[in-house]
């Protein structure tokens, strides 16, 4: 028996892999799940009906560590390849136009055995050869080979026996959970052999199911109900995968793990780089084949061909959600709902999200909740509100008019309203407010002022302490008596003067310093509906008293239509002619 000596610090190596490599040490059990497999794909490539399957087994004893044997009937290895692959760091079997086929190809992942184990006992033999040969590599940098006299089907068998501290690795349930963990959708059978044997792997792979089972899986696996399934396909990368659906609204800032496997074999659960920043809303399962891994392989190198990748799943979402929303599923509508929020939140930034989801975003509007492909096809001109309480103001007179106005008042609404053009550039936005609709109101004859000039005097004087002007038209709906407006500067004045009352005299001074002295208030304005019953009525009383009281109450009631908090005077107003006509009813 010859004694040989890698070429390398080895202790350096695999203080390397156990620190800085591998994030766990359960990953001796991925390497050698995956030198499995890659000797059976082998295999199959000089026997094309091979069947291949890979054995675990778990010897104990009271007075000796746990030993994990490990077997394959793989291709095997010759004596020169046992020297050129296993003795020498870097050195990998898997080369040439072949390597695409196979899940490992930097050369160290036997090495990683040595993280959990003091010593590698491998026996194999290649298909090419009788000999059966017995490998022992230590972490010292020391091994033996020799040849055995024994037969042996073409193979490889590994033994482990665990280090001192790393028992818990060599544990059955230990064991059966992470070869699990890592090889479930691996192509050949692996089976655990205890008191009975246990096939570790799945027959079929989520992105191999239906929609329905694919969604019965993940259920069953994650205990999540989710919304959808999407099926996620890349012929660049070679991947095939699932896009869930999350059932709860997420945060956009928050990127989504994804659950990765390379040829099968699990690459990560924390990976997040293969779908892009704008599809939060969902969580993958993928198998790619052909993208390049970092020596870890835990993570995928950063590449054009990954940024190609990314882009053509993104494609695969996208397009599955236009289909949905072109049929008006409800499992579209249901993902909008759960996501809406965050959908908006990202699509104020993100022009490729934005132009996902625009057409199919509902908005309030003065004709009833709609979407934008809906609200298109009634016209190039979109008309909006940049508050909820403009739109409140003057929704039921837009309405009247048969007049589409859009409430972009709530979060993101009008940033995304502004934002149409750039994807339908024949649109015209256009924001208003209800001085902009009591400027379409129908003036009076000069008969109907005369009719109306002692109550508009009488307006005028009443409400004149509250920096309102009067005046009267004719407007839809006539159901509504009055219509209150304003103009920026009114309203920083109203503002200051609402403000100054509910503060303390600190802050009411500083108030009283931004309003500069000597500047005139803007007035609002208070427009008066002729068509309206009750001003009719108003026209022609003749108790000042009443048309005062009348007059007083119409004015609140439409600050109160429009939104706009009472002033302490405006309340003390309200509650007085409440009162007030309470008496005069009882009175009667």
């Amino acid at each position: 028996m010859s004694q040989f000596h890698f070429k390398v610090n080895l202790k350096g190596m695999i203080d390397l892999l156990s620190n800085h490599l591998y994030s766990t040490p359960h990953v001796y059990l991925r390497e050698l799940i995956q030198n499995g497999v890659d000797a059976i794909t082998a295999h199959k490539k000089v026997m094309a009906e091979y069947e291949g399957t890979i054995g675990i087994e778990l010897f104990t004893s009271p007075t000796k560590p746990p030993t994990l044997y490990i077997e394959d009937n793989g291709i095997g290895l010759t004596e020169e390849e046992v020297h050129q692959f296993l003795s020498q760091i870097g050195q990998t079997s898997k080369r040439g136009d072949e390597e695409q086929d196979f899940i490992g190809r930097f050369g160290v992942g036997l090495l990683s055995c040595f993280i959990v184990s003091e010593e590698i006992v491998l026996i194999t033999r290649s298909v090419h050869s009788d000999e059966v040969i017995e490998w022992r590599g230590k972490p010292d940098g020391s091994y033996q080979i020799k040849k055995l006299d024994q037969e042996m089907s073409p193979g490889t068998k590994v033994f482990l026996q665990s280090k001192r501290g790393f028992e818990e690795y060599f544990q059955p349930n230990s064991v059966r959970r992470y070869v699990k963990h890592y090889g479930e959708f691996l192509p050949y059978p692996i089976y655990f052999y205890g008191e009975e044997q246990i096939r570790l792997n799945a027959k079929r792979a989520p992105w191999e199911m239906t929609t329905e089972l694919a969604l019965q899986y993940a259920e069953e696996r994650n205990g999540e109900i989710y919304l959808d399934a999407i099926p996620l396909s890349s012929t660049i990368g070679g991947v095939k995968g699932i896009a869930y659906v999350l059932p709860y609204a997420v945060s956009t800032n928050a990127k989504q793990s994804h659950q990765v496997y390379v040829k099968q074999m699990l690459l990560s659960e924390k990976v997040s780089n293969i779908l892009p920043d704008w599809a939060f809303f969902v969580t993958g399962i993928l198998n790619a084949n052909e993208l390049r891994l970092t020596a870890s392989r835990e993570e995928f190198y950063q590449s054009d061909l990954l940024e190609l990748v990314r882009a053509e799943l993104g494609d695969c979402i996208k397009k599955y959600l236009v289909n949905l929303a072109e049929k008006q599923s409800d499992t579209f509508w249901k993902i909008l709902d759960v996501h809406y929020s965050s959908i908006k939140s990202l699509a104020v930034e993100d022009d490729e999200l934005y132009a996902l989801f625009i057409d199919w975003l509902p908005f309030d509007t003065s004709l009833g909740r709609k979407t934008i492909k809906e609200i298109r096809s009634e016209g190039e001109m979109i008309l909006y509100t940049s508050s909820v309480d403009q739109f409140r103001q003057v929704s039921k007179v837009a309405k009247a008019q048969s007049v589409l106005l859009l409430n972009g008042g709530y979060v993101h609404d009008k940033e995304l309203l502004r934002k149409l053009p750039n994807v339908f550039p024949e649109l015209e936005i256009q924001e208003v407010d209800a001085s902009t609709f009591s400027e379409n109101f129908v003036d009076l004859t000069l008969t109907e002022r005369e009719e109306g000039y002692a109550f508009l005097r009488i307006a005028n004087l009443v409400l004149q302490r509250f920096q309102c002007e009067c005046d009267v038209k004719k407007f839809n709906p006539s159901e509504l008596p009055a219509l209150y407006t304003s103009n920026k500067e009114a309203a920083f004045f109203r503002n200051a003067s609402y403000t100054k009352e509910e503060t303390n005299d600190l802050f009411a001074s500083i108030i009283d310093q931004m309003v500069v002295e000597g500047v005139k208030p803007t007035f609002a304005q208070l427009c008066f509906n002729y068509d309206n019953p009750t001003i009719q009525q108003l026209f022609h009383s003749d108790d000042p008293e009443l048309q005062r009281s009348v007059i007083e109450t119409l004015y609140v009631q439409a600050l109160l239509l429009g939104h706009h908090p009472l002033k302490q005077s405006e309340m003390k107003l309200l509650n007085k002619n409440l009162r007030q006509f309470i008496n005069w009813r009882l009175e009667k």
